[in-house]
């Protein structure tokens, strides 16, 4: 099994050994490939839809892992008990979902747990939550597929509120990555910022704040007057 480049960011921030859960799995590729790679030995690979669920429980049987790997059909965590899962992935969903399913399992407010989490949008305002309930961002990373960008946020609950400015909340721990996909990310996200400050009044507060913002994410992205490579052309 190969997987794409977001896949594989959150195969690698898995445990060795963990119980893993693949929240939103459809096709169970992350799951079938962390087992066939021997990486973990056990797996819950949910969905919200039979359809997709369908589809995961072929590919299991497909590669012989029925017994490694237990299809659910569920509503985020909702079917999923704790004591099957030590790593949660949630990945390839918005981030207002990623939020509604962590908040409905109490259970994952405990440091023994890993959350591997990507969303596909709304990301600032998973961070935003994170910090707001005690959830540490451990380690992010950017990565770039089929010509869009991604983060992946490696998760644990230390219970510690923290406060979440603009930098923070826009790109994360992506600040102190010097990756070509860490450095597309924050230009991604700079040029949506630009677009935002066009609709406030010249010299309000809200367009003073986004003008300073902006200035540091340009410094931070690509040398004044350099243009991203074509492999990192995309969107988030």
């Amino acid at each position: 099994m190969k997987l794409d480049e977001r896949l594989s960011l959150c195969a690698q921030m898995v445990r060795d050994g963990a119980a893993v859960a693949d929240i939103g799995t459809d096709h169970a590729y992350l799951p079938v490939y962390l087992v066939e790679c021997g990486k973990i030995h056990k797996a819950i690979a949910a969905d919200v839809r039979e359809g997709p669920l369908e589809n995961a429980k072929g590919n299991i049987s497909k590669n012989g892992f029925d017994q490694q790997i237990k299809t659910v059909l569920s509503d985020g965590l909702e079917k999923i008990s704790p004591d099957e899962a030590d790593d949660i992935v949630i990945a390839g969903m918005g981030g207002e979902l990623i939020i509604r399913i962590i908040s409905a399992a109490a259970w994952l407010k405990d440091s023994s747990r890993h959350l591997i989490l990507q969303p596909m949008t709304r990301a600032e305002q998973l961070r935003e939550y994170l910090c707001s309930e005690g959830f540490k961002i451990v380690k992010e990373k950017a990565c770039i597929s089929l010509k869009k960008t991604y983060s992946v946020m490696l998760c644990e609950y230390d219970g510690k509120k923290r406060s979440c400015d603009d930098r923070y909340r826009y790109i994360g721990m992506l600040s102190e990555d010097n990756s070509p996909q860490a450095k597309r990310y924050i230009y991604v996200i700079n040029e949506k910022l630009k677009k935002k400050l066009r609709g406030f009044s010249h010299g309000s507060d809200e367009y003073i704040r986004l003008e300073r913002l902006i200035k540091e994410f340009d410094e931070m992205s690509y040398p004044k007057g350099g243009v991203p490579s074509e492999q990192c052309t995309g969107d988030i």
